[in-house]
């Protein structure tokens, strides 16, 4: 992508980028947020319709140029800032210079907050208390308990014929709402857990008065989503038919050496599953183990750290941490009054909230790039790989990385790799007393 910026320092916090972005560039960055604006909202062209022309019927003219503006200046950013060399807080407050259109370049400008500079009052190695690291005999038996339970199976209960409350049932039904049939309350085999809450009330009373081959047809009702004249959930009838086919219970298998050579042929029977249970618990309490030690040395490294953060810092963090907790929010359709009532705190008690996080994070983080600045530390292919394991589950540290490559953000990873390395350099070097 063919970008260019120009740089202006405003004062010591502050500075904006000038950015154009070429117009066979704007081209091919409008075809890909439509694309993806389309895939989000599930939409598709009808005949003779091409894709865009769908996404402004469905979603709106003046929403679909919004969404179109902010993802182009927000993926644009951060590449223009690399090329510049700099490193900010925070999100940049991005201005249109004009109207995004086909076929024209396309300016806008961001205003950044910078990211400052310490240093420490020493560097000397830090004095830190860990437990030792040790797998017991209970973490083995609760590792294979865990694995035993994964591999519970359902078998017929002969104990009883009549139904009682807490019985997984399996149960044949065919079900009606309101006349027609409902495909998801219906078939041929479904276990059910009595008195689970897993149907009304009305149902569930109805199955437990039953015996196991009875058949039984049972009406009941349940609120709708939709709204009647008084703003009152509708009420919905069902009817359904229902078979109680037997009664299960759930069988957890005996970790034995049948079982091991059935299960599990490449293991050497319960002794060497209790091996590799051993190996597994120490590799992952090794993470942890790793992120403990790290830490307890970043929570010593922070006492050295003196500097006077500005309130520009902290505002232009405090704004990113609150929009992200917005979001988080709204995508469990809440609001932030109803959150606030819902614990029982003040907004003002859920800023300061924010305040001490925000200053605990940008200390840990300041300190140590003081760290690596004063030892020279440099970032790395192998430390990348290495931050972006820790970042992602196992297995989509590459697709991960890809994504940060495509959006422009490797400056954010390099530089949280580069504080994950700093961090690990002073747990290495610290003098470590094991209780």
């Amino acid at each position: 992508m063919e970008l260019q910026s120009v740089y202006d320092r405003i004062d010591d916090d502050r500075a904006t980028l000038s950015i154009t972005i070429k117009a066979d560039d704007v081209n091919t960055l409008i075809d890909q947020f439509t694309i993806a604006l389309a895939y989000q909202n599930n939409i598709a062209p009808e005949d003779g319709q091409d894709l865009a022309e769908a996404v402004t019927i469905k979603l709106g003219k003046e929403a679909v140029e919004k969404h179109l503006e902010t993802s182009v200046m927000g993926y644009s950013f951060p590449f223009a800032a690399e090329g510049n060399h700099v490193e900010i807080v925070g999100k940049p407050a991005l201005t249109a210079h004009g109207s995004l259109a086909r076929d024209t370049d396309f300016s806008f400008e961001a205003l950044c907050t910078l990211k400052p500079s310490f240093s420490l009052s020493s560097y000397d190695p830090v004095h830190i208390t860990v437990p030792p690291l040790e797998v017991t005999d209970e973490d083995v038996e609760r590792y294979l308990k865990t694995l035993a339970q994964s591999h519970a199976y359902l078998e017929e209960d002969t104990s009883h014929a009549e139904i009682r409350k807490g019985d997984l049932v399996e149960l044949e039904i065919e079900t009606f709402k309101d006349g027609v049939r409902c495909d998801q309350l219906c078939s041929e085999s479904r276990t059910y857990t009595t008195g689970a809450d897993m149907m009304p009330p009305d149902f569930d009373e109805q199955v437990m008065k039953m015996r196991v081959g009875e058949t039984k047809t049972i009406v009941y009702e349940y609120p709708g989503f939709t709204l009647d004249e008084n703003y009152e959930p509708q009420i919905e009838h069902y009817t359904s038919t229902v078979t109680a086919k037997k009664v299960q219970k759930m069988v957890v298998p005996e970790l034995n050496d049948q079982w091991v050579r059935e299960n599990m042929p490449d293991t050497d029977g319960v002794e060497g599953l209790r091996r590799n249970a051993r190996e597994t618990i120490y590799d992952r309490k090794s993470i942890e183990y790793r992120h403990y030690k790290n830490l307890q040395s970043a929570n010593e490294l922070v006492k050295r750290f003196d500097g006077e953060i500005s309130p520009a810092v902290y505002e232009a963090v405090t704004a990113d941490i609150l929009q992200s907790f917005e979001d988080q929010l709204a995508q469990q359709e809440t609001t932030k009054e109803d959150f606030l009532r819902q614990q029982g705190i003040t907004e003002q008690q859920l800023m300061a909230h924010f305040s001490n996080q925000v200053r605990e994070q940008l200390v840990r983080q300041f300190a140590l790039d003081a760290v690596a600045e004063h030892f020279g530390l440099e970032v790395d292919d192998a430390d990348l790989d290495e931050y972006f394991r820790a970042a992602a589950s196992p297995g989509l540290e590459a697709m991960i990385r890809l994504d940060f490559e495509r959006n422009g953000r490797m400056p954010e990873a390099r530089l949280s790799a580069l504080r994950l390395k700093a961090n690990d350099y002073v747990t290495e070097h610290s003098i470590m007393r094991i209780d």
